[in-house]
């Protein structure tokens, strides 16, 4: 083969992984860092936490590659974990993709108990310079009449290792139509998109040894197609 056809291949290649859908969560830790015990623990861990989470994972899958697990919701086709998502610096990193936690509002919402005649969508603005993610209610009856807009706000941060979210609540309603913020509310036990995302994998995970291995956040970034935690690992 020549260096030039070599090269050529080489390019091909980058570009395919660039282009490499993402996953809807990707977790990834540094091979350096954990051992294949530690991560067969991770990985059963983490499909524990996210089977009993059906509104976000109707029919979930994992793909694993090394020590990256791209989990899948289980509405379309399967991403496999061909596609990077460890940041600079850090031994773990985990991705939530935009879309996945768009459609995951969607799909409470829809298993949400509604008003007859009330119609209702639900959509998440996502402030990357503010590190915030608004998940927002529109609602309306016959006539726009009640009408409204419900909405959970969540700054997204690190307190002593953990990443938090707000969760501040607000709305702007017709006369008598609070009833419908509350159910909606009520619904969200979890918080907004926001918090749901930053809550769903274990921050800490039992070893067969009996020790525990601790996911520390350091980092926590809203971008314009994701949310990214990144962080080190601590053994207990």
């Amino acid at each position: 083969m020549s260096l030039a056809t070599g090269a050529a291949l080489l390019l091909a290649g980058a570009a395919v992984a660039a282009d490499a859908p993402a996953a809807d969560v990707c977790l990834e830790l540094a091979p350096e860092v954990v051992g294949p015990e530690e991560w067969s623990s991770v990985v059963a861990a983490v499909a524990e936490a996210v089977t009993p989470r059906t509104a976000l994972f109707p029919a979930p899958s994992l793909d694993e590659t090394g020590t990256r697990l791209a989990i899948d919701a289980g509405d379309g086709e399967a991403t496999p974990a061909t596609s990077s998502c460890l940041e600079s610096g850090f031994e773990w990193s985990a991705r939530f993709d935009r879309a996945f936690l768009q459609a995951g509002a969607e799909r409470m919402l829809a298993e949400a108990p509604t008003t007859p005649g009330i119609t209702s969508a639900v959509d998440i603005e996502w402030l990357p310079a503010e590190s915030r993610l608004r998940t927002v209610l529109v609602f309306a009856g016959p006539l726009d009449i009640p009408n409204g807009t419900c909405w959970i706000d969540d700054v997204i941060a690190i307190e002593d290792g953990v990443v938090t979210a707000s969760g501040e609540r607000g709305l702007r309603t017709s006369p008598f139509a609070e009833g419908a913020c509350g159910r909606f509310y009520e619904h969200l036990p979890q918080g907004g998109a926001g918090e749901q995302a930053v809550t769903l994998l274990p921050a800490t995970v039992m070893l067969s040894d009996g020790r525990r291995l601790r996911f520390e956040a350091q980092d926590v970034t809203v971008r314009e197609d994701a949310l990214v935690v990144s962080g080190s690992l601590a053994r207990e």
